[in-house]
């Protein structure tokens, strides 16, 4: 059996979707006179569809004997399947028109680790609430995984740090945050009354690797020198997340951006101590397909920005 908009084919023998609404109607009410006064038509036309219905499947429908209408073993089958039938056609038709708008289908997103902490679970949240229909897919990359993902077309979308290279990717800055400090509780650094960058000089210091893009090594690395701060730089790591167990275990001081504070270390401690947003900041950027958008695509990336507009440091 194959199935379009308008009609159906078995055994050669095509039958409207309409008439398959006709036969459930009155194999529902069991009457012809109410049944075509709930399809708001009147009882001839509706019983000469019936009657061509069974003149194409070549089998009576309806018992229609001692003036009561009754299934017969056929019309009981083909009730169940015509039900099934119509429910997957108007479903259909509604995913159809959903996805021509926008509103459902499928797009997959690939994010660094930076951007799991606020940026991602925001996304998540708002296309979750706004495109419920929509599947959406997460997959954590790094940026040069995220570049070739994208142009290979296996992403959608990528949430990254600014490539390197200059890709052929449509590429706009999201989201920007500035650094605080953070310190075991019981640090000495604490105990000043005004807490500046200079005061960080000479203290055991978690710092970042240039391991996996080193983009916050860089922007961390660069502001201290700037200011000719030089801390003891115990460790090296790549992510934020063991920058901070380092902290909490109560190795040394660390900088990290300011979206860290929600994620909770008992002996972690954060202090905005004034650092130059235009000087120091985390940046992510999102990227999508090299190609016009589907519609899909192209809704999902107007919410995603309606969600961080405004949100990037310095103003662009």
């Amino acid at each position: 059996m194959t199935t379009s908009p308008e009609r159906i084919s078995m055994n050669g023998q095509r039958i409207e979707l309409t008439q398959l609404r006709y036969f459930v109607a009155v194999a529902e009410e069991l009457n012809f006179r109410r049944a075509a006064k709930r399809l708001n038509m009147t009882q001839p036309p509706l019983s000469r569809h019936i009657a061509l219905l069974e003149h194409a499947l070549g089998t009576a429908l309806f018992d229609r004997s001692n003036r009561a209408v009754r299934l017969t073993a056929a019309g009981k089958r083909l009730l169940m399947d015509a039900a099934d039938i119509l429910t997957r056609t108007e479903s259909a038709v509604l995913a159809a028109r959903q996805a021509a708008r926008g509103a459902a289908g499928s797009v997959e997103i690939g994010f660094v680790p930076s951007a799991c902490v606020e940026v991602i679970p925001r996304i998540a949240l708002r296309l979750r609430r706004e495109l419920p229909d929509v599947l959406l897919t997460l997959r954590e990359v790094m940026t040069v995984e995220a570049t070739e993902s994208l142009q290979a077309g296996s992403l959608d979308f990528a949430i990254l740090r600014l490539p390197r290279d200059s890709p052929n990717l449509p590429i706009e800055k999201l989201w920007s945050e500035p650094f605080d400090l953070v310190a075991p509780q019981d640090h000495p650094i604490l105990k000043l009354e005004t807490i500046t960058v200079e005061n960080l000089h000479g203290y055991d210091f978690i710092g970042y690797s240039t391991e996996r893009g080193g983009f916050l090594a860089e922007v961390v690395q660069g502001y201290l020198k700037a200011h000719g701060v030089t801390p003891n730089e115990v460790f090296t790591v790549a992510q934020r997340h063991t920058v901070l167990s380092l902290v909490n275990a109560g190795i040394g001081i660390a900088l990290v951006p300011r979206s860290s504070r929600q994620i909770g270390l008992p002996n972690v401690v954060f202090r905005d101590i004034g650092l130059d947003r235009n000087a120091l900041h985390s940046d992510l950027y999102l990227a999508m397909r090299p190609k016009d958008p589907e519609p899909i695509v192209a809704a999902v990336a107007k919410i995603i920005r309606a969600e961080f507009q405004g949100e990037t440091l310095p103003k662009l």
